[in-house]
């Protein structure tokens, strides 16, 4: 018989970590440090959001648990209970949080082909 591990987070005892684009935050629950594949939530505050447009490196999931986040191009909005789901390359965004989001963002692979200019530093594109 294989030996098992479960692992239990109460995500509410883990602080926000800031992010160098303002108004970002996130609580990492899991990454593979091999394939750069992660889930985590992040927090965007409200009038905050990504500036540009861009493509990640690998499929993007995200569920709302709360706020109204928007994609400005399109109108593609998510509110609580909606999934989006940015497949490899696609180029999305800007957009910008109408009231404080909280995503369960999960990647399945690396987050960026290579570091956005929004960020100041290399982790914080993981």
């Amino acid at each position: 018989m294989a030996a098992f591990k479960e692992i239990l987070i109460q995500t509410g005892d883990l602080d926000w970590a800031a992010k160098s684009l303002a108004g970002l935050s996130q609580k990492m629950l899991w990454r593979n440090e091999e394939t750069g594949a992660s889930i985590g939530l992040v927090r965007f505050e409200k009038g905050a959001g990504v500036p540009e447009a861009h493509a990640h490196a690998s499929n993007q999931f995200m569920f709302c648990l709360e706020g109204k986040y928007r994609y400005i191009p399109t109108g593609t909005t998510l509110t609580p209970g909606c999934f989006y789901w940015n497949p490899k390359g696609s180029v999305h965004g800007p957009t910008i949080a109408e009231e404080t989001s909280i995503l369960l963002e999960i990647y399945d692979g690396p987050h960026y082909p290579v570091r956005p200019s929004w960020y100041t530093n290399d982790e914080d594109a993981h």
